[in-house]
C-alpha cells in the first residue's frame, strides 16, 4: 500500500474511534456491535500496512480511552440494575417502593410513591 492508503486507514480508524466514543457517551448501546465489526475490518487492513509508531500510539490511546468508557458504562449498568432489583424487592416486601430520580434541571422527585400517597378508584 502507498502512503495515501496507509494514512487513510489510520484516519478511518481514528474517525471510527471518535464516532464510537460519541456513541458510548450518548448511551447508544445498539451500535456497539457494528463498531466492533468495523474496527476488526480496519485493524486487519492496518496490520498489512506500515504505520508510523506515533500514529499507532495515537490510535492505541483512543482505543484504550474507549475501552475505559465501556468498562465504566458496564459498571454503571450493573449498579443501576442492582439498585432497581433492590427497589423491586423492597416494594414487594413492604408493598411500597421509592425511586428518587433527578431531572435535567437537577431537581429530585419520587418515581414511585407510597400506596397512601396514591388516589385509588373503585
Amino acid at each position: 500500500m502507498g502512503l495515501f492508503s496507509m494514512a487513510s486507514v489510520v484516519s478511518l480508524l481514528e474517525d471510527l474511534l471518535e464516532t464510537e466514543r460519541s456513541a458510548i457517551m450518548a448511551g447508544e448501546i445498539g451500535s456497539f456491535q457494528r463498531f466492533a465489526q468495523d474496527k476488526e475490518r480496519l485493524l486487519q487492513r492496518l496490520a498489512r500496512t506500515d504505520v508510523e509508531p506515533d500514529e499507532l500510539k495515537r490510535v492505541q490511546r483512543k482505543a484504550e480511552r474507549n475501552q475505559e468508557l465501556l468498562v465504566a458504562a458496564a459498571r454503571g449498568l450493573k449498579a443501576a440494575t442492582a439498585r432497581l432489583e433492590m427497589i423491586a424487592r423492597r416494594g414487594s416486601n413492604q408493598d411500597q417502593g421509592s425511586l428518587r430520580t433527578y431531572g435535567r434541571d437537577g431537581a429530585s422527585s419520587n418515581l414511585v410513591r407510597n400506596r397512601s400517597d396514591m388516589n385509588h378508584r373503585a
